[in-house]
């Protein structure tokens, strides 16, 4: 893959949140006012002059739809809305709170982060959003405005994700068709809509971590020293950004071995063995203590437990039998009592896929039209979830097909940690706040490009009808989250 088509996205992407921070007011009341009717109608003139430049694919088209409605949804959520942890600003406590601390004191906190709500999260995307109002506060910004830029950061990880996405596709040779079903289901998942636009730590660590992946893959194709120190160092960020990331680890641990033993053949060849071991050595000293930095200082300083995570959430006091066995539902949206529900969500899988695609929402109050599209949406997601599903078992069953077996069982393995991880955290945890999968998010991505995969061989294999099902079903879901995502807007939800 051409350094070209990685760089250029990027550099819009930036340029775009540079735009949206500075120059424009993101306020509701701005946004329907003449200066973004100009803009809007500027913008089209631009498009239309410029359209014969402009590839007219449907890939281009799905990610460059992705990348509006998400702007669409930072343009219409405040910073209180949707969230997890953060509050709001001067609340002094939750994620924006964490931010501003470090805003003020040009420190990390000083005490132990147990005593302060979402302080005992690793620090990364804090000081990455201190720094970005510490810059609007230069600027002379209005306060209201340096809050709501905290979502353009957010923005940019989940636009950037698509990119990483987009580029690992390439790598793995993926042909035209299979690429644009693997970007309408990701450019359109609610999960990363929603992630959009939530100013915590989520946006970071997922985009980080689909970094590393990509990352490995490259290392994986060229073993070099330069691409394992790239490879250490976006696993450590990404700890540092949440400390789930770290479920990613084990999968490119399996994938490193595969590659050295397949090199050294079985382990036999001694010379390289003892290059792949200092290879090794070297991603180690790196990863190591840029992702274990923070659990270890509070572990010293506090006596804070490794893994600690407070309760939250509403509790689910029930046992293990109905968290799998009780499918009750009448809506869409998730059950919580704080919603007028009679009960919370029980059965993890209902939860999941309802929290993937509404966070903790209740839309139903805005429009039966939106309930309607909340049911489709629920089960375009069922249908595109199996046909995900049986993309990795095809994809894996058949020696033959792309991509190669270590790729293979990276992504296996990587499926089995996120959602297993997931899993065994929603089980222990027994409350919604752990059934909500932004803990494995990266698996979206995932099973995504199993999906393209299954499509690519399909269409070697001149399966023609369930090719059109596959396109059909993820465009479809990318229709369905994009109109029902446009909506929440227009009916201020």
């Amino acid at each position: 893959m051409k350094n070209n088509s990685v760089i250029k996205p990027i550099m819009l992407i930036a340029a775009a949140a540079l735009f949206l921070s500075f120059c424009l007011d993101m306020s509701i009341g701005s946004i329907r006012g003449s200066m973004y009717v100009c803009l809007v109608i500027c913008c089209l003139i631009i498009a239309f002059v410029f359209r014969k430049s402009i590839s007219e694919k449907a890939l281009t088209a799905s990610v460059m739809s992705g990348f509006l409605l998400k702007l669409a949804y930072v343009l219409y959520t405040p910073v209180w809305c949707r969230q997890h942890d953060v509050v709001d600003f001067g609340a002094g406590e939750g994620h924006a709170a964490y931010m501003e601390y470090i805003l003020s004191h040009k420190a990390l906190p000083d005490f132990d982060p147990r005593s302060v709500w979402a302080f005992f999260q690793p620090p990364l995307h804090h000081g990455i959003s201190a720094v970005w109002m510490w810059l609007g506060i230069r600027t002379g910004l209005t306060e209201a405005r340096i809050h709501k830029n905290v979502q353009v950061l957010t923005l940019v990880y989940m636009c950037l994700l698509m990119i990483v996405v987009l580029g690992i596709c390439k790598e793995l040779n993926m042909r035209y068709g299979g690429r644009l079903v693997t970007m309408l289901i990701v450019g359109f998942h609610p999960i990363y809509i929603l992630m959009s636009g939530s100013i915590n730590n989520d946006a970071l660590a997922v985009m980080l971590s689909m970094v590393s992946i990509y990352i490995a893959i490259l290392w994986y194709k060229d073993p070099g020293i330069g691409k394992i120190i790239m490879l250490a160092i976006s696993i450590g960020l990404a700890m540092s950004a949440k400390l789930s990331s770290g479920l990613i680890a084990p999968p490119i641990a399996v994938l490193m071995l595969y590659r050295c033993m397949t090199d050294t053949d079985g382990l036999k060849n001694t010379s390289k063995l003892m290059s792949y071991i200092l290879r090794f050595a070297l991603f180690a000293v790196i990863v190591f203590p840029l992702g274990l930095w923070w659990p270890i200082r509070n572990k010293i300083l506090f006596d804070m437990p490794a893994g600690y995570i407070p309760e939250v959430g509403e509790q689910v006091k029930v046992g293990i039998a109905p968290m799998i066995f009780d499918i009750r539902t009448s809506s869409p949206f998730l059950y919580m009592k704080a919603n007028g529900f009679d009960h919370d969500e029980y059965n993890l899988i209902l939860a999941t896929v309802k929290s993937s695609l509404f966070g903790e929402g209740d839309f139903a109050h805005l429009s039966q039209a939106v309930t309607v599209l909340g049911w489709m949406l629920l089960i375009l997601s069922v249908c595109v979830f199996i046909l995900q599903i049986m993309g990795m078992i095809r994809t894996c069953a058949v020696s033959e097909a792309s991509p190669e077996k270590g790729i293979k069982i990276f992504f296996v393995c990587l499926v089995i940690c996120l959602i297993g991880g997931y899993a065994l955290f929603a089980i222990s945890g027994r409350n919604l706040s752990a059934m909500d999968p932004r803990y494995c998010a990266p698996v979206v991505s995932v099973l995504s490009i199993f999906a393209g995969l299954w499509y690519d061989r399909l269409e070697v294999l001149s399966r023609k009808m369930t090719r059109a099902f596959i396109m059909t079903a993820a465009a479809a879901f990318a229709t369905v989250s994009g109109v029902f995502y446009i909506l929440i807007g227009v009916y201020g939800g």
